[in-house]
């Protein structure tokens, strides 16, 4: 994008979740919030009620926005809940049991019960096979005959099948097959996806349920985005609508109509994008996220800046494709408090934007996070986003009730007053967060203790002191805008696309020539890309990347390289997977031969950075008219009444002594006993516990 484009007028970020779609509005460096409810059947039509709200309320007009940058998790809902198109996956023939067969893994290995997850529906998807057959080495060794192929035709109509998946075997050496099939069926108006343009890289299975993935998800996604570009232009706004990837980058609709992978982990990215511009604001190097919102929570740690995987598994598929690191569990606000076999839980299961939690007055009759917390006095029904009729005595009816069946069950809970049922909901959901963040830290060799808990979303200022505490982490920190910083995130995006090449040989077998040629195709056609996307040359970079392992293994480490490379700098390149191999696995030995299995590049369109407007310098001691009133809120058993806090009327430099409340807009910020928090020149809150 050209940087006049961006940096006048209006840029606005949507995140849309399962419970609220979130705005941030950026004009020449003043940042807004907004939120309004989820419409869950159709998230565009939320999505334009609230482009129209925050139009009227932040003052301008249709033809002030320069840039809309969206992120949605449309089509991973429609993945996981199998509500994607019926698709056909073609195949050489022999092979079609592949997506059954996958790597003869259990991932319950000891679930005798267990059963087996597959990318394809054989219900209503279609497998087919192709006469066909291309080596290891890249030759044709069986020709195609496009004739074959009219059989498939019939079979494809009876199932609606109008989506279709290619993968053949080796075709990241030779296109030719796949691209012949490809143009056959598009001709006759099928919508084709083909693993050599998705993820031309070496493991069959892989490669093919990324292929599949793909097909699914791409409809879906292209449907959703035409619905919502076509109302945005009938209300009058023709600005940009770019949408965040799973790899932290933005991208146009026609860009992301091949690759609705690519969105798989949209409406995460957002929230491990802003906590990267965290770092650079707080000036610090270590940090982990906490998104909890109405549905699920979303955790990620951060080193420098946010960890991306060249390949990850997506509910158990595993998917060659750039993903932030990011471990998503269902415990938000909405989730449900229920009481089965002795044992009380909360989540996965949520009550969702409709009817929500039982206070908000839509018919809800299930005890959620959100009640228990407006019970015990964390949050005040005056200060809930998106005009709810929020009645705390639905959320103690509701409390009351859970309690009477725990007391009623042949295996009571030593529970006996709602007071101890809200404050152990709370308990719960922290535990089952604290474990996820052990996931991202622990389980990836970090020690949480090293990393500030950035807590944000709409309830991760409330929980956020009690999870670090649970870990031993190094501080909370709450950044301005908590409620919607996910959406921030989408702002503060680069615009990024990535390619990868299989490239199989051995470090000493390596022709430099034919490398750096591959490497530079690669580039010349992301510039390509990122010039239909109005990224001028001055603002195009580019990175480079080698795939290496030992000969034999089957996994690699991607290592960041100079282009062009030459001798002296892969023997330098093949220290450092020496030394990185060490890290991950704990050993390494140079004797072994090493192979470069993957040559990659990544362009960057960069986008203009967004500076905040600073807060006018106050004392330690918050202005008198910031208490906007006295709550009576419930601290481990104890009621006492503690100041609330107005966040706008707080100035750089006032330091909050716990126990108090901080509301904002977008959401409540909760400070314990024996804690303070203190307000830094960018709004951020800095929790750490009184001296």
């Amino acid at each position: 994008m050209n940087e006049d484009n961006l940096s006048s007028q209006v840029r606005i970020g949507i995140d849309t979740g399962g419970t609220f779609t979130d705005y941030v509005i950026v004009t020449n460096g003043h940042i807004s919030a907004w939120k309004t409810p989820t419409t869950p059947a159709d998230p565009s039509e939320g999505i334009i009620f609230g482009f129209n709200e925050i139009m009227e309320k932040h003052h301008f007009q249709k033809n002030d926005v320069e840039v809309i940058v969206h992120g949605t998790t449309i089509g991973t809902n429609a993945f996981l809940e199998d509500k994607c198109p019926p698709i056909a996956f073609l195949t050489t023939k022999g092979f079609k049991d592949i997506v059954e067969i996958g790597r003869q893994q259990r991932s319950e290995l000891y679930n005798l019960k267990f059963n087996q997850k597959y990318p394809i529906n054989f219900q209503k998807d279609v497998l087919y096979e192709v006469e066909e057959r291309v080596d290891r080495n890249g030759k044709i060794v069986k020709s195609l005959d496009l004739r074959s192929l009219e059989n498939s035709l019939q079979m494809f109509e009876s199932k609606s099948v109008k989506n279709l998946a290619i993968s053949f075997l080796f075709s990241f050496l030779n296109i030719e097959h796949e691209k012949r099939v490809a143009e056959y069926f598009s001709e006759k108006g099928y919508n084709v996806f083909t693993s050599h343009e998705i993820s031309p890289q070496i493991k069959e299975y892989e490669r093919a349920v990324t292929t599949i993935v793909n097909a699914k998800v791409s409809p879906v996604v292209n449907s959703y985005l035409s619905r919502l570009k076509s109302k945005l232009v009938n209300l009058g706004v023709e600005s940009p609508l770019l949408i965040m990837q799973s790899n932290t980058g933005m991208a146009d609709v026609v860009s992301i109509g091949k690759s609705g992978i690519q969105t798989l982990y949209s409406g995460l990215a957002g929230g491990v994008l802003a906590a990267a511009d965290s770092l650079k604001h707080l000036n610090r190097t270590h940090l982990v996220s906490l998104d909890i919102g109405g549905t699920s929570t979303d955790v990620a740690a951060l080193i420098k800046g946010p960890i991306v995987l060249r390949s990850r598994e997506f509910r158990g598929f595993p998917l060659v494709a750039s993903m932030v690191d990011v471990e998503t569990i269902g415990s938000g606000g909405g989730s449900i408090a229920d009481f089965k076999d002795g044992l009380l839980s909360v989540g996965p299961e949520s009550q969702g934007a409709n009817p929500g939690p039982a206070c908000y007055s839509l018919g809800g009759d299930k005890v959620t996070l959100t009640d228990a917390n407006l019970y015990l006095g964390y949050v005040h029904q005056d200060n809930f986003a998106g005009s709810l009729n929020i009645d705390k005595n639905k959320a103690t009816l509701q409390l009351n009730n859970l309690l009477n069946e725990i007391k009623s069950s042949p295996f009571p809970l030593e529970i006996v007053t709602v007071d101890e049922l809200a404050l152990s909901i709370r308990k719960i959901l922290n535990n089952n967060i604290a474990n996820a963040i052990r996931v991202v830290t622990i389980q990836r060799g970090l020690d949480p203790r090293d990393f500030a808990l950035l807590g944000f979303g709409g309830a991760g200022p409330l929980q956020a002191w009690e999870i670090a505490q649970e870990l031993e982490m190094d501080g909370v920190i709450i950044p301005p805008f908590p409620g919607v910083w996910s959406a921030f995130g989408l702002v503060c995006s680069d615009i990024k696309h990535e390619h990868t090449q299989s490239y199989l040989q051995t470090k000493d077998e390596v022709d430099f020539t034919e490398m750096n040629e591959k490497l530079k195709v690669i580039e010349e056609n992301l510039k390509k890309v990122l010039t239909s996307e109005e990224v001028g040359s001055e603002d195009q970079s580019f990175d480079y990347f080698l795939d290496m392992r030992y000969v034999g293994q089957s996994d690699f480490l991607t290592l960041l390289v100079t282009f062009p490379i030459d001798r002296n700098q892969l023997e330098s390149v093949t220290e450092k997977f020496h030394l990185l191999h060490n890290q991950n696995y704990s050993w390494f030995d140079k004797e072994l031969i090493v192979e470069i299995v993957n040559l990659s590049v990544r362009g960057v369109g960069k986008v203009p950075r967004i500076e905040f407007t600073r807060l006018a310098k106050g004392s330690e001691n918050p202005p008198e008219d910031a208490i906007k009133t006295n709550r009576s809120v419930n601290f481990d058993g104890e009621w006492t009444d503690i100041p609330v806090y107005d966040k706008q009327k707080l100035l750089s430099g006032n330091v909050l002594g716990g126990p108090c409340i901080i509301d904002q807009l977008d959401t409540t910020t909760v400070i314990p006993p024996s804690v303070i928090g203190r307000i830094n020149s960018l709004g951020y809150i800095i929790m750490e516990e009184r001296k």
